[in-house]
C-alpha cells in the first residue's frame, strides 16, 4: 500500500471516529441539553437554551456533553415506612400515604432550579405537598377529611400542588390519598357515624316508598269504590227497568185472562208450598187456598 493510500485510510477512519462521537440520539419521550464546557448551548435565534427533542443530533466531540431528561409522567410516592403524620382540627393524629403524578413542562426552569436532578425535584415537591396536605387536614375534622369533605379537600390539594411546581418547571397532574391510618377510637367513631348515615338514608328511602305505596293504594281504593258505586247504580237501574217491564207484562197478562192468571198463580203457590216432603200445612179444606181442589177453575172464578 502506497503512503498516499495509507494516509487516505487513516483520514477516513479518523473522520468516521469523529462522526461517531459527533452524533447522538434523543429517544421518544425524552429531551436533552448540550452542555459546552459546562454551559448550556444557546439557540442563536432566540438566545434561549436550545432544547434537543427526539431524533438524531450533532455535537462537538470532547467539548460537548449531553444531559438527557425524561419528559414522561412520573410518580412521587410517600414511603410506606415513613408515612406523613397530620393533625386534624380536633387534634387527632392521622398517618397519610399518598402519591402524586408529575412531569417536566419547562426544561429550562427545571434545570436551573434543580440542576437537572429528579431526586432533588421530588424532594422539593414532597416537602411542599406535605405542607399543603397538613394544612388542609388541619382545617377539617377526621370525619370531614375521611368522608364528608374528602372530594373537595383533594381538589384543593391538587390545585395548590400544581401551583407550587411552576417555579420548578414541573406540573403536578394529580395527587391521591392511598391510605389513611386512624387510631382505633377514631376509626370506631367514624365507622359508627358512617353506619348511622347509611341507616338514616335507608330509612328515608323506606319512608318515601311507604308514602308512595299508601298514595297508590288510596288511589286504587278510591277507584274501586267509584267503580262499585257506578256498577251498583247501573245494576239498580237495570233491575228497576226489568221489574217495571215484568210488572207491565204481568198486568197485561192478568188483564187478558184473569181466571187463567189466578189458576197459574195458585199452581205456583202449590208448588212452592209442597216442594219439600216434610212440609206441613194446617188449613181448613174449605179455605180459598184449596179452591181448585174443590170445584175447579169455574168455582174459583166465581168466588173471585
Amino acid at each position: 500500500m502506497t503512503p498516499i493510500k495509507k494516509s487516505l485510510v487513516v483520514a477516513v477512519a479518523a473522520l468516521l471516529v469523529i462522526l461517531f462521537f459527533s452524533i447522538f440520539t434523543v429517544k421518544e419521550g425524552t429531551s436533552a441539553f448540550i452542555l459546552r464546557l459546562g454551559q448550556i448551548v444557546q439557540n442563536g435565534k432566540t438566545g434561549q437554551p436550545a432544547t434537543q427533542g427526539p431524533g438524531l443530533h450533532f455535537k462537538i466531540p470532547v467539548i460537548d456533553r449531553i444531559r438527557y431528561f425524561d419528559m414522561r409522567m412520573q410518580e412521587l410516592v410517600t414511603p410506606a415506612l415513613r408515612p406523613l403524620t397530620v393533625v386534624t382540627k380536633e387534634q387527632t393524629y392521622l398517618q397519610i400515604e399518598y402519591f402524586a403524578k408529575w412531569r417536566i413542562n419547562n426544561l429550562t426552569k427545571f434545570y436551573t432550579s434543580t440542576g437537572g436532578s429528579v431526586r432533588w425535584a421530588e424532594t422539593l415537591l414532597e416537602q411542599r405537598i406535605n405542607d399543603i396536605v397538613r394544612a388542609e387536614y388541619g382545617k377539617r375534622t377526621s370525619v370531614q377529611a375521611i368522608s364528608t369533605d374528602r372530594a373537595n379537600m383533594m381538589a384543593v390539594i391538587r390545585e395548590q400542588a400544581n401551583n407550587i411546581g411552576k417555579d420548578q418547571g414541573v406540573t403536578v397532574v394529580d395527587v391521591r390519598i392511598q391510605q389513611i391510618t386512624l387510631p382505633k377510637d377514631v376509626m370506631d367513631s367514624v365507622f359508627k357515624r358512617m353506619a348511622t348515615e347509611r341507616k338514616q338514608f335507608a330509612e328515608a328511602k323506606r319512608a318515601g316508598g311507604m308514602e308512595k305505596s299508601e298514595e297508590i293504594r288510596a288511589l286504587a281504593d278510591q277507584q274501586v269504590t267509584v267503580i262499585k258505586a257506578t256498577a251498583l247504580m247501573q245494576g239498580a237501574a237495570i233491575r228497576a227497568k226489568g221489574d217495571q217491564e215484568a210488572a207491565e207484562i204481568y198486568a197485561k197478562a192478568y188483564g187478558s185472562d184473569p181466571s187463567f192468571y189466578a189458576y197459574y198463580r195458585s199452581l205456583e203457590a202449590y208448588e212452592e208450598s209442597f216442594k219439600d216432603k216434610n212440609d206441613i200445612l194446617v188449613l181448613k179444606p174449605e179455605g180459598r187456598f184449596f179452591s181448585y181442589f174443590q170445584g175447579g177453575s169455574n168455582s174459583t172464578a166465581k168466588k173471585t
